[in-house]
């Protein structure tokens, strides 16, 4: 019986907190949509067909959609609801019940699917957050008037070198899985050797490394190394050696005093927050003025630091190993952050494509001619036994 409490609390361990309240905001809702329709006694639906099943979690998903559990009853997009429904699943499955979005051929259900893809066919084309510029980060250092400002433009300066999220340096809302950074994880580096943060000429240091105890995807003691910028004031290892000893003055400071500490001229301590960055980063970006930059303040959310550092990557040339590396992607999922729509994406592209505007194609045999006019193009396109979309794939995986 020890053992059954102990893997039940290792299960509840393996999601974080915010999962968990998640999940039981989903299942409230679904239990009283149920108790809508007359059937409160019966949450898990175990009087009904598999059919029915689907049909009644097709029927809530459609109350979410209307948004009759929001005050506003705004609509709701399309992958919120598909999380809702995922939530309710997962608690079904916890109760040892049939999963109710499989069907009784044991597969998705694929009304429910066609009534998703509906959804999301109707949502408003996703907005993502622009990509910030160097330029707003110089602008952000020159607005500064007051201490707070002062730190809070360090921060993100640091924070844009690393590529970091926003919930590794800032405090923001809602429990999180990432860890903060804090001093101990911060090390200066002249030459082989380690720099103390207590040392006078920190600031000297050739290089800055910083550890990530714990990220999104669980990886953990994740370190990333940056040199010196050529730039005097731009420069991650001046930056952070400024960050450090700043903190490092306080008198309640230590190892583990959180990137994002901040003393008043009080001596009271805060915790520098998203807000107040994102209105330094607003004011900063109304400053350069949209004719520059192309787009307006409020476009900038928190994530548009970790967008604009893999673009400002990109950009220079920085092979895509290394941004994945230095970006600590681990997949191509950092791709998501290369904004299309920025215009010295495809600079030189053009003339690119000139370069070679004469080239031969090998001829097949007449055999393989007559075989591939009769084969769908997916199966046509094989190369010793791969299909064409797996042999275009590069043969190379990164495992972080």
């Amino acid at each position: 019986m020890a053992d059954i409490t102990a893997a039940e609390s290792a299960t509840n361990s393996g999601v974080e907190p915010g999962t968990h309240a998640k999940q039981h905001l989903a299942w409230t809702r679904y239990k009283t949509y149920l108790k809508s329709i007359s059937v409160p006694s019966d949450p898990f639906l175990d009087n009904f067909s598999i059919f029915q099943r689907n049909k009644i979690l097709g029927a809530f998903a459609h109350a979410l959609r209307d948004g009759r559990f929001y005050k506003n009853k705004r609509k709701v997009k399309a992958e919120t609801i598909r999380s809702a429904i995922d939530c309710v699943a997962q608690t079904y499955r916890m109760a040892n019940r049939p999963d109710p979005r499989f069907d009784q051929d044991g597969r998705p259900s694929f009304l429910l699917q066609r009534q998703i893809r509906g959804y999301k066919k109707l949502d408003p084309p996703e907005k993502q957050q622009v990509a910030l510029t160097g330029s707003i980060i110089k602008e952000l250092n020159s607005l500064v008037l007051t201490k707070l400002e002062k730190a809070i433009s360090e921060l993100f300066s640091g924070a844009f070198f690393f590529a970091m999220r926003s919930c590794e340096y800032l405090k923001v809302s809602g429990e999180r899985r990432t860890k903060i950074i804090e001093l101990r994880n911060i090390k200066f580096f002249k030459g082989r050797r380690v720099v103390s943060h207590t040392d006078k000429s920190l600031h000297n240091a050739d290089a800055v490394s910083i550890t990530f105890e714990l990220q999104k995807k669980d990886t953990k003691s994740y370190t990333v190394t940056h040199h010196r910028s050529n730039d005097p004031k731009i420069c991650p290892v001046i930056i952070w050696a400024n960050i450090v000893k700043r903190i490092r003055s306080y008198q309640s400071s230590t190892d583990n005093t959180p990137i994002n500490t901040f003393m008043d001229n009080k001596n009271n301590i805060h915790l520098i927050t998203g807000p107040q960055l994102l209105k330094q980063l607003r004011l900063a970006a109304a400053a350069i003025g949209k004719d520059v930059l192309g787009f307006l303040p409020s476009d900038i959310g928190l994530h548009s630091a970790r967008s604009g550092a893999a673009m400002a990557m990109y950009l220079a040339g920085v092979p895509v190993y290394t941004i994945m590396l230095l970006g600590r992607w681990s997949s191509d999922a950092f791709l998501r952050y290369i904004r299309k729509q920025v215009k010295e994406l495809s600079a030189g592209v053009s003339s690119k494509m000139l370069t070679h505007d004469n080239f031969f194609s090998i001829p097949c045999s007449s055999r393989d001619e007559d075989r591939s006019r009769n084969l769908p193009l997916k199966r046509s396109c094989r190369s010793d036994g791969l299909h064409f979309k797996e042999a275009a794939r590069p043969l190379l995986s990164i495992f972080l």
